[in-house]
């Protein structure tokens, strides 16, 4: 059996920070895990590029594109210094025939992330700030848990409202004074999803009759 460093001569790729791994709409022919290091996976939006998430060691993406021989949906991007495995048609379907425990993870990665990517890309392209960020807290209470914690600037990346920063201090402020969540200098406590969710049920009745 190969050893870790064996695979990694033999299949690994660096990148650096910032390089991109492959670009939304190329044709892809590869699947990557990464091995170190942080890559996030944007998409193209009406305001810009965004991020939909962010993958850190012993997470996998572009797998699809081995599958299907489609276009990738969205980018690859490395964030810091990383190191990805790359796995061709025909690794991955030995893969897929030598092991039944990782065809089953990849499905199940497959389907968790297209519907928290479906869900982000769509919070993404509102225009309602308010909806956006409630929508971005609840899916990070959902991913997090209860009483979870998360920066100012990975509000903002999340939101994707980096042009827009004054509009989301505004309704951070909001939420803070209405006791939805609290705030500790750049760090945002979400208490509860069920206090979110109030909240948002706020934002439509207040949508519903026409108010701001």
């Amino acid at each position: 059996m190969a050893t870790e460093n064996e695979i990694i001569n033999q299949f690994g790729r660096s990148y650096a920070p910032g390089e991109h791994i492959f670009k939304e709409g190329d044709i892809g022919e590869e699947m990557f895990i990464i091995h170190s290091g942080t890559v996030k996976i944007t998409k193209t939006t009406d305001e810009g590029e965004k991020t939909l998430v962010q993958l850190t060691s012993g997470d996998f993406f572009g797998e699809m594109a081995v599958i299907d021989k489609g276009p990738r949906s969205a980018s690859a991007v490395a964030v810091d210094n990383a190191v990805c495995i790359v796995l061709n048609e025909e690794l991955f379907e030995q893969q897929m025939q030598r092991n039944a425990k990782i065809v089953k993870k990849i499905l199940k990665n497959m389907s968790s992330r297209l519907r928290a990517m479906n869900e982000q890309l769509q919070n993404l392209t509102t225009k309602d700030f308010n909806m956006r960020v409630v929508n971005t807290l609840l899916l990070h209470v959902h991913k997090a848990g209860e009483n979870s914690t998360l920066s100012m600037a990975a509000l903002v990346q999340n939101t994707g409202m980096d042009d827009n920063i004054p509009k989301l201090k505004e309704i951070i402020e909001h939420m803070a004074k209405a006791k939805v969540i609290s705030v500790a200098g750049n760090i945002i406590t979400v208490t509860s999803s069920g206090n979110i969710e109030k909240y948002k049920q706020y934002l439509e009745m207040k949508k519903a009759f026409g108010e701001s």
